[in-house]
């Protein structure tokens, strides 16, 4: 038997950091931040980004159990490769019985190809049309906290 030993970074250069923050609405309610930083491989080359993304996510998602999660992806250079809708779904499989607000945040390098991803090729509708994805951190974290408010 030939047991070989695996480690999540071999999956991608992608960085990965998590934070958390006080919600304004629920009183003892955190909502998480993960940033995703480097570049997302193009085509099917980064389908093990997506999963490294994802993975790291859902990891970080049941270790503190946050009320909501903002995806930033502002620092992401990302082209195209459609498995990145896997991230997208981050927290979905772990928090299906109650309602948790997830928002993703774009930057210039890769706002263009996630609104193709999300609304199509030929789509001339803005990203802003997509209503859990913003351009800035507040304006996530100004949806996160008006969702949460919903679900109160």
């Amino acid at each position: 038997m030939d047991i070989i030993r695996r480690d999540l970074n071999e999956l991608s250069d992608i960085d990965v950091d998590i934070y958390t923050f006080d919600s304004k609405k629920l009183r003892y309610g955190e909502i998480m931040l993960i940033t995703f930083k480097g570049y997302y491989r193009t085509g099917s080359a980064g389908n093990s980004d997506a999963m490294y993304m994802r993975a790291m996510g859902e990891a970080a998602l049941i270790a503190w159990e946050p009320s909501g999660a903002i995806l930033d992806m502002s620092q992401l250079t990302y082209k195209w490769g459609d498995k990145l809708e896997i991230v997208f779904d981050t927290g979905a499989r772990y928090f299906y019985d109650e309602p948790f607000p997830t928002a993703v945040v774009v930057g210039p390098n890769c706002e263009e190809a996630v609104r193709t991803l999300l609304l199509g090729m030929d789509s001339k509708e803005p990203i802003e049309s997509v209503e859990w994805v913003f351009k800035d951190l507040e304006a996530a974290c100004n949806y996160i906290e008006q969702k949460l408010e919903e679900y109160k």
